[in-house]
Formats: structure tokens, C-alpha cells, sequence
């Protein structure tokens, strides 16, 4: 009988603890200290933000490839004849549809790809061929003209399955061998906005509306029959799905009720990723396969141009998480806060009609009250700087230009404040290299919000480049020279977000959440934001890594007027108003990070 080390070279090993590195997929070793063998397996995924796409749509087929896919058709809400070609990191629009159209199947690569059916002025029987460079209408059409129906296959060998010619789902499957469409074996449940990957002769066909509810039901396909496999764990219709996946080794992701839920299909049963998608969209598109996968478009129900690039390995996701933190003194919300996860401040602020001036310090377990406080009462203030060097400048107070340093120990009047005095501004850098950003002030090109940048060298404010868009209560971070300012408030809330290169704004892209008075913490490139007013106060907590915002973990308290400290990976916050009164509530921010995934062998 061959042994273990004759298959490995090496003994099952006897370890106190895991292992974390990824040679350890396929091993087996035990663990002493829960006194199990273990092994670790790669059939887990994580979605990572691609390039986006150039036209915001739901409805839209993708063919190819993760590094190599094809955009095509969909909704704006209008039908569309949009064609993109995604490289791997950013979309290029095309040569456009001959016939604009919605919800269409599709199948084939990026350089030979196939449009069926979809909706113009009604159900189309309509087919198209893509040759890498131009789109050319084929003289033969399906039998059955309908839309909202699935696809797969390559373009000379294609399927076409389900969907409906008006309002009621169809069963019908056509197969394409590159010149006939043939009716063949139908399908044993009508549906549509169906998915489904594979060839023209090993289909699998998953999800759906039934035009009653949605479905989980899962279909496989001979080449003639189509047979019941076991169905998906979430019922949903409109998924994304690896296009180049196969009969035995599919993904779907997304769908309609909005979702983010990801499944594989292994051939046997369907499981769900512990991480979702980003961005829960529904009737999106996809691409690629089942280790390598890619999720563009669809509705949130707001059309979005996300892109989301799938990997499957070794390697599982830990999303970011909040934990309790020490509370503070003095529960307060628009305070000024900087520093450290582990070293930070607190100062000024207010908690209803009473200012609190006081300053309090964390050492990364509680909050230690400072024995002077601030010189001015004020709030919604802006601050930067660490907890033995920081500075405090604006907000709701007299003199409103008012700018104060603190050594570590008290605060201390600067002799020359803002030039353009205001309050909700904010604030980043370091105590001899600030910015002041924003806000509500004279000057503003919108009313009282305004545009105005100034920087601080530690003793003289002066002006920097203006923000595209004024704005009040943002949020910023970063340094004097390379900051980050997201949301505010114009003429309503909003998500958007600028870079400064120590001279000019550069429009970057959105938040998810458009939303004030929050606060974040990190750099120009990885930055956090969380809480804040979005209509209602809220805890929501957004990761953005220099290109894309994405959602992670939302605070256990919502709160709007919040304090933000730290870095994106380990961050603070602290103080806020919960809808009701300041808050003393802090919480401390663990950012994403990966395991292995790990699995205990049993006899069983």
C-alpha cells in the first residue's frame, strides 16, 4: 500500500499550531493541541475591484475571460448596443451592436462572441457575431424570438435556453452549430433571466423567475435532455456567472432580490463562499471561470459600472470587524480627533446646548481625561496631527478662524488662524503640515459651502488648490501632499470623493454610501470611512484601496458627527451623535486580512 511520505516525501507532521503558509494546501499534518489530523483545501474565493466600466447597466452579457472579457447589450435604462473589451485592469469601449437590445443570451470569447434574442421593441429572434473588431447580423435568426433567456457555449457551437417571448417563461432550447439553430430537449422548469455555463452539449442552467417567485433550481444538459441537479442554496434570478465556467465546475454570483451571495458548483452540490461580492447588484454580467472569474455591471437597483475580479484558492477572506472599545468621559459628537488605534485624541465637541472642551487621550484600552482642555468651546472643528503633536483649527465657535496646537500636554493659541474661517471643514496631515478642506465658509462657489483648500506649516495658513466640488462635513486623509476628501454635503448628501497632489483636486471615484458628518482614518490610497448621516445616522464602513470604495463591516453604534483616528487596517472611532445624544460609544476598526482554509479530517 503506498504510504503518505511515498506520495508527499515527508511524514504527516505534528504541529502545536496550523500552519499559515500556502505550501500547506493538499498536506496533512496533526494538530497536537486539538488532537486532530487537518488539511488545507482551496475551494474558497475572494472578489477583489477591477476597472470600471464605461457605461453604468443592467441586462448586459459577458463572454471571455477574466483578463480577456467581452461587454455587450443591456439597459440604461434605454436598450443598449454598448460593446466593451476588458484587459484584465481597466474596459475599452468598441465598435457597438448593429441592434440595441436588453437581456439577450450570449456565449463565445472576446475575439468570437455571439448576441441572441433580448428585448428591442419586443422579443427578438435576432443573432450577431462578434469578430474581435466589429459586430455582423447573422441571416439566421433562433425559431423562438425572446429575451431574459440564458446562453453558453462557444460562438460556432452555442445554446440558447429559456427566457420568454412576451411575459411567460419558456421551457425551449435552441442549439447553434455556427450556421442552424435546432430545437431540441426542453427544459423542466420555465424560467427566466436564467444563467447557465458549459458547451453546447454539457450545460449547466441555474436560477431564474419561474413568473412566480424566483428559483434555486439547477439543470443539466446532454446534448439533448436536460436533467435536475441539485439546486443552488439562495433562489435568486438575473445572476452573474463564470460564462467560461463548465457543466461541472460553475460559479454564480449576485442576482435579484439584490444580492451579494456567491456558489460554486463542483458537479455534485453547490456551496457558498463565505464573502459575497462587494457591490450586491442584480442582473449583472460575468465572465471567466470558476477559479478566475470576473462580475461587471448590473442594478444595485441604481445601474452600476462595478467590476469585480474573482480568485479561488488556499487562501479565505476575513472580512474587517469592530470591537468594544474603553468609552469616553464625556459623551460628545463634531469633535476633533487624531493619532493612533492606540494613541489617540479627543477635543472639543458638544453634547446637546454643552460644549465640551475637554481633552481626553486613549491608550488603546481607555480614555484618560487631560487636565486643561481646549481654549475655545467649539465643534464640528477639524484637527490633525498625533497625540503629542496636533492641531485644531475651525468649527461652530468665536473666532471661528481660531487655530490651536497641542504638545502633548495642552493647548495653545495660534497666533494667525484660518484665512477663510468656517466649521464641518476638514482636516488631515500632520501638526506642521495640515490641510484645511472644505467646509462651510465665505468664498464657497455653492452658497456657504465651499471649495477653499489651505495649508498649515505649523504656524501660517495658506491657499492651496480649490475641491471640483464644495462641499461641507466631509471627511479627509492622507498628507498635505497626497489627501483624500469623500463625502459632504452640496445641495444634498453625497458619496464623492477628490485626491490632491499637494496643488490640485482630481475627481476620483464614488463612494457607495453618499452620506456627512462622517469620519475614516489611512492614507491616500488606503483610506476608511465610517458612520455618518445618509439620510438616517448610520454605521456603514467603507474600504477604499487607491481606485474603488468597497463595503465592509458596519459599527455596532450608527452615529453621525463621529471621531476617526488611525490607519485603514487599524483604526478609531469614537464620540458621535446616535440619532438621540452624543455618545461616548468607541470602537476599535481590525481591517481585512486572509486565512487558510483549513478542515478537519474525519473517518466520517
Amino acid at each position: 500500500m503506498t504510504t503518505y511520505k511515498e506520495l508527499f516525501g515527508k511524514y504527516v507532521q505534528n504541529l502545536s499550531s496550523d500552519p499559515t503558509s500556502t505550501d500547506a494546501e493538499g498536506q496533512i499534518w496533526y494538530n497536537s493541541t486539538s488532537g486532530t489530523f487537518k488539511t488545507a483545501l482551496g475551494s474558497f474565493g475572494a472578489w477583489a475591484s477591477g476597472g470600471s466600466l464605461n457605461t453604468a447597466r443592467n441586462g448586459l452579457v459577458g463572454t471571455g475571460l477574466q483578463t480577456a472579457a467581452l461587454a455587450f447589450a443591456g439597459g440604461t435604462p434605454g436598450n443598449s448596443a454598448a460593446t466593451e473589451s476588458y484587459n484584465g485592469s481597466s474596459w475599452t469601449s468598441v465598435n457597438s451592436m448593429n441592434t440595441a437590445r436588453n437581456l439577450p443570451g450570449g456565449a463565445g470569447l472576446q475575439g468570437a462572441s455571439l448576441a441572441f434574442g433580448g428585448y428591442t421593441t419586443a422579443a427578438t429572434a435576432a443573432v450577431e457575431s462578434w469578430n474581435g473588431t466589429s459586430w455582423t447580423t447573422l441571416p439566421t435568426s433562433m425559431n423562438t424570438a425572446r429575451w431574459q433567456l440564458g446562453g453558453a457555449g462557444l460562438q460556432t457551437a452555442a445554446l440558447a435556453f429559456g427566457g420568454t417571448p412576451s411575459t411567460t417563461p419558456v421551457t425551449t432550447t435552441e442549439s447553434y452549430n455556427g450556421s442552424t439553430w435546432t430545437t431540441v430537449g426542453s427544459m423542466n422548469t420555465a424560467r427566466i433571466v436564467v444563467r447557465g455555463s458549459g458547451t453546447n452539449t454539457a450545460t449547466l442552467a441555474f436560477g431564474g423567475y419561474t413568473g412566480t417567485a424566483y428559483t434555486a433550481a439547477s439543470e443539466s444538459f446532454n446534448g439533448s435532455a436536460w436533467t435536475n441537479t441539485p439546486s443552488m442554496n439562495t433562489a435568486r434570478s438575473g445572476v452573474g456567472n463564470s460564462s467560461s465556467g463548465t457543466q461541472t465546475a460553475a460559479l454564480s454570483f449576485g442576482g435579484e432580490p439584490v444580492t451579494s451571495a456567491t456558489e460554486s458548483y463542483n458537479g455534485t452540490a453547490w456551496a457558498s463562499n463565505p464573502t459575497g461580492l462587494a457591490t450586491a447588484r442584480a442582473n449583472l454580467a460575468g465572465a471567466g471561470t470558476q477559479t478566475d472569474a470576473l462580475a461587471f455591471g448590473g442594478g444595485t437597483p441604481s445601474l452600476s459600472t462595478a467590476t469585480e475580479e474573482w480568485t479561488r484558492s488556499v487562501i479565505v477572506p476575513v472580512a474587517g470587524s469592530w470591537s468594544s472599545g474603553g468609552s469616553l468621559a464625556n459623551a460628545r459628537y463634531g469633535a476633533a480627533g487624531f493619532g493612533t488605534q492606540t494613541a489617540g485624541l479627543a477635543a472639543g465637541g458638544i453634547n446637546g446646548p454643552t460644549y465640551t472642551p475637554q481633552t481626553e487621550l486613549y491608550n488603546g484600552t481607555a480614555w484618560t481625561a487631560n487636565p486643561t482642555g481646549m481654549n475655545t468651546n467649539r465643534y464640528v472643528l477639524a484637527s490633525a496631527g498625533t497625540q503629542t503633536a496636533g492641531v485644531a483649527f475651525g468649527g461652530d465657535a468665536f473666532p471661528w478662524a481660531q487655530t490651536e496646537l497641542w504638545n502633548g500636554s495642552v493647548w495653545t493659541n495660534n497666533p494667525t488662524g484660518l484665512n477663510f474661517p468656517g466649521e464641518n471643514i476638514a482636516g488631515c496631515g500632520t501638526q506642521t503640515a495640515a490641510l484645511a478642506i472644505g467646509g462651510t465658509r465665505p468664498g464657497g462657489p455653492t452658497g456657504a459651502n465651499s471649495n477653499k483648500t489651505e495649508a498649515f506649516n505649523g504656524s501660517t495658513w495658506t491657499a492651496g488648490g480649490n475641491l471640483n466640488t464644495a462641499r461641507t462635513a466631509l471627511f479627509a486623509t492622507g498628507i498635505q501632499t497626497a489627501a483624500l476628501a469623500f463625502g459632504g454635503f452640496t445641495t444634498t448628501r453625497v458619496g464623492t470623493t477628490e485626491s490632491y497632489n499637494g496643488s490640485a483636486w482630481t475627481s476620483v471615484n464614488s463612494m457607495n454610501t453618499a452620506r456627512n458628518g462622517l469620519a475614516g482614518a489611512g492614507t491616500q490610497t488606503l483610506a476608511s470611512a465610517f458612520g455618518g448621516d445618509s439620510g438616517s445616522v448610520t454605521g456603514a464602513t467603507e474600504l477604499w484601496n487607491g481606485t474603488n470604495w468597497t463595503t465592509s463591516t458596519n459599527m455596532s453604534t450608527a452615529r453621525t458627527g463621529v471621531s476617526g483616528a488611525g490607519t485603514q487596517t487599524v483604526g478609531l472611532a469614537f464620540a458621535g451623535y446616535n440619532g438621540t445624544a452624543g455618545t461616548g460609544a468607541t470602537e476599535e476598526f481590525t481591517g481585512p486580512s486572509t486565512t487558510l482554509n483549513y478542515k478537519t479530517l474525519t473517518t466520517s
